[in-house]
């Protein structure tokens, strides 16, 4: 398991991922200060806003390339064949890419949150949470990217499918709102409220990780934090035992 781990290391520094998702970041955080110095009122809030969204978006789209890439590509070669011919179990091997990847995450993370704070911190509740819902945020992703690339057959549709599911996650409020107004409360509209009300209760809600409000107001109350663990607790498994159990199907 931890040769796995170490492994995956290796690939994530051969293929230059700790420097180009920094070097993107680190772009990214240029443009926000860019934008947030032509602002006339609350000029660090609106930096540290746009920083923090677009430094998110950035990591968690660099993993999801990254993982389903990793996998596929270890499908493509047989190094999968390779590996299961040591004694080491299919649950095991799943366990360990989540393991390998949840670190690289955690990496990658680090230098995010360090960028966020030498901006300025307004809230140091806020922030840590911030950044607990972040690390919490890419676990989950690398656990989704994982039964993508396990279930689908191509890289570049695991990407796509992974990433259409992510932007679902995070419209979730949108729907919850959409399933509350008046247009599907009656008539032959009325349906689409349980069809959104299903997909809310079914799709985590990644709108909850990481708000960028709190890096400036803090939490509002104890039910912020609370929600994204539960959430994590309950989805991660989930996604791991999806993964496992179409693994175990497969013929090689």
């Amino acid at each position: 398991m931890f040769t796995n781990i170490r492994y995956i290391m290796i690939t994530a520094l051969r293929d230059w991922l700790f420097i180009g998702l920094l070097a993107g970041i680190l772009l990214a955080t240029m443009i926000s200060a860019t934008l947030g110095s032509t602002a006339f009122l609350e000029e660090k809030e609106m930096t540290i806003t746009f920083a923090a969204g677009s430094s998110r978006l950035i990591l968690i789209i660099g993993l999801i390339v990254f993982v389903c890439f990793h996998i596929r590509n270890a499908f493509d070669t047989k190094e999968i064949d390779v590996i299961l011919s040591r004694p080491i179990s299919r649950s095991n091997l799943v366990i360990a890419y989540w393991l390998g990847f949840a670190f690289v995450a955690l990496l990658l993370t680090v230098p995010v949150v360090v960028i966020i704070g030498l901006i300025g911190v307004q809230s140091w509740s806020g922030f840590i949470g911030w950044s607990l819902s972040l690390l919490l945020e890419t676990g989950l992703v690398v656990a989704l990217a994982l039964f993508s690339a396990f279930t689908l057959r191509s890289a570049v549709t695991s990407v796509i499918a992974c990433m259409g599911f992510y932007a679902l996650s995070r419209m979730m409020a949108f729907f919850i709102v959409t399933s509350q107004s008046g247009m599907v409360q009656e008539g032959k509209y009325v349906f689409l409220k349980y069809v959104l009300q299903a997909i809310s209760t079914m799709v985590p809600r990644l709108d909850l990780f990481a708000k960028t409000e709190w890096l400036i107001y803090g939490f509002n109350s104890s039910q912020d934090w609370l929600v994204y663990l539960i959430q994590t607790a309950i989805f991660v498994p989930l996604l791991l035992l999806a993964s496992i159990a179409d693994f175990r199907r497969k013929q090689f």
